[in-house]
């Protein structure tokens, strides 16, 4: 009885507490689709319905179901949620029985709130016949916002713009978002002066700073389209596809290593791809065409894996559309490090790839559905493998190439000529090599021949000139055991025989000479370069099945077709041909990227100008830029997401068209300084952009950054990796410690060698992304190790002295600290120092000089500048853009 009587008490407590949570919810009426479903889908349709046995015979994707209860009976009382046993079981913890997969309180009170209410559905709810493990979308799930049409609104009105210009001026962006600010009681901020603009855009554009000349010119023009005419000048500055390129080789997982394992095996021709994505954004190709070619390139010019090499002998533009297919073979790829599984690691290949491609062009967390349904997006698993079976030819696991056998060669053609002219005489002399040291031999041999008795001469000569493989076994026996000596004389062996006679170093100029010639002339063969790149075999076409539970030796279920994502349309229009008959390959890659860029895809553009947008204002209109699935941050500003990027396909998915709109407007050319307390109470964290986000530069475009004020930065574009190496201290750093000749360790930072598992010291400390698979955002952290890579490093201390020999050099000889001083800021940061600050450097500057005359230092002026030079490079104006 007192045991009944306590646990009448708990559970009266227990509902009480957990009824707590859902007064929020007390005026809000709840239904199954949009409050209860989505729980349910997250802890427990995996064994209350997508699986094809239901665990206690009872089923939760639809309310009905619900009510039809399990093996325990009726699992819900509706109107009193503490007798319900569904309740009790999520209550409790009983369900979900994964001690790691627990509802959260408020979920659980979310479930008591809606038995309450009646246990509502939103809308009628599908009828028929439900079989377990069927998929179910729901029509909720179906008008995700992500997942309807792209809608080009009207551009809005707004008064108070129209107060400042006419409407024909009025740029689109500003009025999508001041009528946001209108909405709130907010608006723009003052527009910022035009040395922090330059900066800004220079940055933005280029990833470099803006010279003190190009600051004054730009100062100095004083035409209506000043502004407009520096934003064309960076547009086609060739540094631009670098700073670009850099945004998309991090979605597309570009690394110069295999990675997969610990021997992280290097990739000596990846960066053909990295150099055809810079030229391709320099050259403004459109992004449709951009994403066709990485798709599909070698479908495009109707290459096969046989054909490829005698595509790109023959025609210059079978390069480019091969090269850009290296983005299939970015994924971590151990199949060329002898893996301990290789069919493990061929699955892992495929799988990555498929992350890949789904993250970084669709915005969607597709390879949850590896495994198993999608715990909370609308992908049923068969979706994964519909997008594998898409790529699969490619990839076919049966006839599987290792690295180093997906590529093809690159020569110019007069080293074409050049190699087919030296080959020819490297034969020639091989032949002749060959032939000399044949009489050699000959010669040898009947000298062995001589010095064996008479009455075993002719068997020993039968068995000599016999081929080894082709000698009878007495033959082998009576060499092996009575004349071994004989046994091992051979072309390859002559050297030893010959070293016995007094003749033997004439005997061996006779060939040696002629191999020597060889070899020389080997030397002078161009060498080619190789492409990695994607092709198919046609004679062979893998079949897809989904694997359970993603293991590979589990297929199941009826071969899959390749296709898109379910949840997009109907199967007639994101179904592919199995096999185009109109290819020499299957063109299911090829039809895939139309169907991508056809202007009718929801994902494909709304994702890529997200990241556009991200990449001009430091934060994206949805902030989960990789995940556009139901669980996505909701847009700040959708309409205008929206609108641009239907307007982005409209006009030819030119992505330099969308940089001149976005950064000519008001918005992007607002102050980031200013404070308002009205707007920080409204809006602290500035999602309306009533003032322009302030953004630290990211690892890459530090490093850039120094090295162009210091006057150090090698501009040369494209090339091999700038390789990478492990210091006496423990570093990674940039080359081998010390500059070469041709100061490639110079470079731009989008050229050194991106390995997996040596990530570069500097960059690592700031953030520079691991490509494991790809990266879809990258985070800016503040860490004690950035200060001390920027106070301690040889590379800082390096670039500062040259950055005070820039600065005196620039000057006049018998120049005040204050010109040296205010030279050296403008450089650096672009503007000028206040009153304060340079009283605080000359106050700095002179202490120094004075300590490194006590010190007896050779230069005190400039060692002094060098240090003023160093704390420069890591103020806040310098790392952060205004």
């Amino acid at each position: 009885m007192f045991v009944q009587t306590i646990s009448r008490f708990l559970t009266g407590c227990s509902t009480f507490l957990f009824c707590l949570p859902s007064l929020a919810y007390s005026d809000q009426k709840l239904t199954f689709e949009n409050d209860i479903r989505p729980i349910f889908k997250t802890y427990c349709f995996h064994c209350h319905g997508e699986e094809k046995e239901l665990s206690g015979a009872l089923d939760l994707r639809l309310r009905r179901l619900i009510m039809q209860g399990g093996e325990s009976g009726t699992v819900i009382e509706t109107g009193k949620h503490a007798e319900s046993l569904l309740f009790q079981y999520v209550e409790s913890g009983e369900m979900p029985p994964d001690e790691k997969l627990q509802l959260k309180p408020e979920e659980v009170s979310i479930i008591a709130k809606w038995i309450d209410q009646g246990a509502k559905t939103a809308g009628p709810e599908p009828d028929g016949e439900i079989k377990p493990g069927q998929f179910l979308i729901s029509p909720e799930e179906r008008s995700h916002w992500a997942f309807r049409p792209i809608k080009k609104s009207s551009v809005p009105v707004v008064a108070d713009l129209l107060k400042e210009e006419s409407s024909a001026e009025i740029n689109p962006v500003d009025a999508f978002i001041g009528r946001k600010l209108k909405e709130k009681g907010l608006w723009f901020s003052q527009a910022a002066d035009r040395r922090t603009l330059i900066r800004r855009a220079s940055y933005n554009l280029t990833g470099l700073p803006p010279t003190p000349e190009e600051v004054n010119n730009f100062l100095a023009d004083e035409s209506p389209d000043a502004y407009e005419k520096l934003i064309d000048r960076l547009l086609e500055s060739p540094h631009y596809g670098e700073r670009w390129a850099r945004h998309w080789l991090d979605v597309a997982g570009y690394a110069d290593s295999e990675g997969y394992n610990d021997k992280d095996l290097i990739r000596p021709d990846a960066w053909h791809y990295r150099d055809y994505v810079i030229r391709a954004l320099n050259a403004d190709k459109p992004w449709d065409q951009f994403i066709i070619e990485q798709l599909a390139g070698d479908e495009l010019i109707k290459a096969t894996h046989a054909s490829a090499q005698k595509l790109i002998d023959e025609d210059p533009d079978a390069y480019d559309k091969l090269t850009a297919t290296g983005f299939l073979r970015l994924a971590p790829d151990g199949t060329g490090s002898s893996p301990m599984d290789p069919a493990i690691a061929r699955n892992q290949v495929i799988t990555e790839t498929v992350k890949i491609m789904s993250s970084s062009l669709l915005g969607m967390t597709v390879g949850c559905a590896e495994c198993h349904h999608h715990r909370f997006d609308p992908i049923p698993q068969q979706d994964f493998y519909r997008l594998r079976a898409v790529i699969a030819p490619v990839f076919d696991p049966f006839k599987w190439r290792v690295p180093k056998n997906r590529r093809a060669a690159l020569l110019a053609k007069e080293d074409k000529e050049k190699v087919a002219q030296l080959s020819a005489k490297v034969k020639a002399l091989d032949e002749q090599h060959n032939k000399v040291k044949s009489e050699v031999l000959q010669l040898i041999s009947e000298r062995v021949f001589k010095e064996i008795p008479e009455e075993d001469r002719e068997l020993a000569k039968n068995a000599f000139e016999t081929e080894r493989k082709e000698r009878s076994t007495e033959q082998a026996e009576f060499l092996k055991k009575k004349y071994p000596m004989l046994d091992l004389l051979s072309l390859g062996n002559l050297h030893l025989f010959i070293a016995r006679y007094k003749d033997g170093n004439d005997l061996t100029k006779r060939y040696e000479e002629i191999k020597e010639k060889a070899d020389k002339l080997r030397t002078k063969i161009p060498k080619p370069e190789y492409i990695r790149i994607a092709t198919e075999d046609s004679r062979h076409i893998p079949e897809t099945f989904v694997f359970y539970r993603g293991d590979i030796s589990s297929p199941e279920s009826d071969r899959i077709d390749p296709g898109g994502l379910t949840v997009i349309g109907q199967k007639s229009n994101n179904t592919f041909p199995d096999n185009d008959p109109q290819l020499p390959t299957t063109g299911r890659r090829l039809a895939f990227a139309r169907y991508l860029t056809n202007g009718k895809h929801p994902l494909v553009a709304r994702v890529l100008m997200n990241r556009f947008w991200m990449h001009h204002f430091g934060r994206a209109i949805v902030d989960s830029t990789g995940d556009f699935g139901t669980r996505s941050a909701t847009p700040t500003h959708p309409e205008l997401l929206d609108w641009l990027a239907a307007d982005f396909m409209e006009h030819g998915w030119h992505l330099k068209r969308i940089h001149r709109l976005i950064m000519t407007s008001k918005t992007y050319r607002q102050t980031s300084t200013t404070h308002s307390e009205k707007a920080a109470s409204i809006d602290a964290d500035n999602r309306l952009l009533w003032r322009m986000p302030m953004k630290r530069l990211e690892a890459e475009a530090i490093r850039d950054a120094i090295l162009a004020v210091s006057g150090e930065l090698n501009r040369e574009q494209f090339g091999v990796p700038v390789p990478v190496s492990l210091s006496d201290s423990g570093l990674i750093t940039v080359g081998a410690g010390k500059i070469s000749k041709d100061r490639r360790e110079l470079k731009r930072s989008v050229y050194i060698q991106v390995r997996r598992t040596q990530p570069v010291t500097m960059l690592n400390a700031f953030d520079a992304p691991s490509m494991e698979p790809n990266c879809e955002r990258r985070v800016s952290s503040t860490v004690a190790t950035q200060s001390l890579a920027l106070l301690n490093s040889e590379f800082m201390r390096t670039q500062s002295v040259a950055f005070a020999k820039r600065v005196i050099a620039s000057v006049s000889q018998k120049t005040d600290n204050e010109t040296i001083i205010r030279t050296a800021w403008k450089m650096a940061l672009c503007s000028e120092p206040s009153p304060a600050e340079m009283q605080a450097l000359q106050k700095h500057m002179q202490l120094q000089i004075k300590e490194y005359k006590t010190q007896k230092v050779q230069n005190p002026q400039e060692e002094s500048l060098a240090a003023l030079c160093h704390v420069l490079f890591g103020t806040n104006q310098f790392l952060y853009i205004e």
